[in-house]
C-alpha cells in the first residue's frame, strides 16, 4: 500500500528485552473523545496490554486495548457515527499489522502483514486455512469511507467460527447499529465499546488465542464538548433508512459464548461490567440501575421492532418482549 498504508499512532510501552510490558508512556489525549466523558473504561488488567490510537491518513478512527501475550485485542472503543475521510472504503488483502508493536522504533504507519512474522500479534497468515475468521471487533459495516478501511487491521481482529460470527452480527451488531442511528437522530452521539473475553485453550498456528465470549456495551448521551468534538456533525447517508426517534439517553449490552448454537443475550452495563470483573466501562450513562436501563432498553426496542419488519426488527422485538416476560417473573438473562 505504500504510503498510503494504514498509519496508527500507538502509545508505546516501555520494553524489557525480547518482551512487551505493556506499560503505557504517554496517555490517550489524542484520542480521548471516543470514551463517554473521555475517560477509558476502567478496571481492566494492564499487564502484557497496550493503548493503541488507530490511525489512518492523517485522522484517527477508534481505539484499542491490545493484549501482547494473547496476540488478541481486548476491546475497541468507537463512536457512531464518527466518519473521518474521503476515500471509498475497501478490504484490503492481506489485513494490515502494527510494527510498532514489535519495535518501538519502527514507523507510525501500519503496514500489510504479507510475509511477515511476529511474537506479539497476528499477521495474515496466522489465519490463512486456519478454520476461523478475523472477527471485527469494531465492525466495517458500521462506517465509510477512509474509518470503515481502518478496521481492517489485525490489532482490531479476534479468531471466530463462521456460523458464529454471522449470528453475532445478525443479534447484537445489526441491532447495535439500529440503536446508533435512533441515537444520533436524536441529536446524541452513541459510544461503543466492543470486546472479549474467557481464553480458550484453542490457539492459532499454537499462537493466537481464541477467546470464547464476545461481548459489546453501548452508551447513548450528549458529547461532554460539543464545541470540541471530531466526530460531531457526521452524516452517513445510510441514516436515510425510516427509523422513529428516541428522545433519551440510554444504555444496553450484548453477550455471547461463540459457538453457532449459543445465541446473544442481552444485559445491562452494570450486569456486564460485574460478568468482566471491571469497574466502569463509561464515566457516567444512564442505565446504572437494572430497572432504568431495563425500561429504556424496553422502549427502544419496540420503536425498532414497530418500524421495520425486516430481521433487526425482529430480533429487536424478541429482546423486548423476551425480557419483559423474565422481569415479570422475576428472571434474569443469566
Amino acid at each position: 500500500m505504500g504510503t498510503a498504508s494504514l498509519a496508527l499512532f500507538l502509545l508505546l510501552p516501555v520494553l524489557d528485552p525480547g518482551a512487551v510490558q505493556g506499560e503505557v508512556i504517554q496517555d490517550l489525549n489524542n484520542c480521548s473523545w471516543f470514551f463517554q466523558g473521555k475517560t477509558p473504561p476502567q478496571g481492566f488488567d494492564t499487564q502484557n496490554r497496550i493503548k493503541i490510537c488507530q490511525r489512518y491518513k492523517n485522522h484517527y478512527h477508534f481505539v484499542t486495548l491490545y493484549r501482547t501475550d494473547l496476540r488478541i485485542p481486548v476491546y475497541s472503543a468507537y463512536r457512531y457515527p464518527c466518519t473521518m475521510g474521503v476515500d471509498k472504503k475497501r478490504r484490503p488483502s492481506p489485513w494490515f499489522y502494527e510494527p510498532q508493536i514489535d519495535d518501538p522504533r519502527a514507523s507510525m504507519e501500519m503496514i500489510s502483514s504479507n510475509g511477515t512474522s511476529s511474537g506479539n500479534q497476528a499477521v495474515d497468515t496466522d489465519y490463512q486455512r486456519s478454520g476461523y475468521d478475523r472477527g471485527h471487533l469494531y465492525p466495517f459495516s458500521f462506517n465509510s469511507n477512509d474509518s470503515a478501511t481502518a478496521t481492517t487491521t489485525l490489532t482490531n481482529a479476534v479468531p471466530q467460527k463462521h456460523k458464529a460470527n454471522e449470528n453475532w452480527a445478525e443479534e447484537a451488531e445489526s441491532i447495535v447499529r439500529k440503536l446508533a442511528v435512533e441515537c444520533h437522530r436524536s441529536g446524541r452521539s452513541m459510544y461503543v465499546v466492543t470486546g472479549s473475553a474467557n481464553s480458550t485453550n484453542i490457539k492459532l498456528k499454537n499462537k493466537i488465542v481464541v477467546p470464547e465470549v464476545a461481548w459489546t456495551a453501548l452508551c447513548c448521551t450528549s458529547p461532554p464538548d460539543q464545541n470540541n468534538d471530531p466526530c460531531l456533525n457526521n452524516n452517513l447517508q445510510s441514516e436515510r433508512e425510516n427509523v422513529m426517534m428516541y428522545n433519551k439517553d440510554f444504555s444496553a449490552a450484548f453477550r455471547k459464548r461463540m459457538m453457532p448454537e449459543e445465541t446473544t443475550v442481552r444485559l445491562t452495563v452494570r450486569e456486564l461490567q460485574e460478568q468482566l470483573g471491571v469497574v466502569k466501562m463509561f464515566e457516567s450513562c444512564r442505565g446504572t440501575s437494572a430497572d432504568d436501563e431495563a425500561e429504556t432498553f424496553k422502549e427502544v426496542t419496540m420503536l425498532i421492532a414497530q418500524n421495520r419488519g425486516d430481521s433487526v426488527s425482529k430480533w429487536s422485538w424478541v429482546f423486548a418482549v423476551v425480557y419483559c416476560l423474565l422481569s415479570e417473573l422475576g428472571l434474569k438473562w443469566f
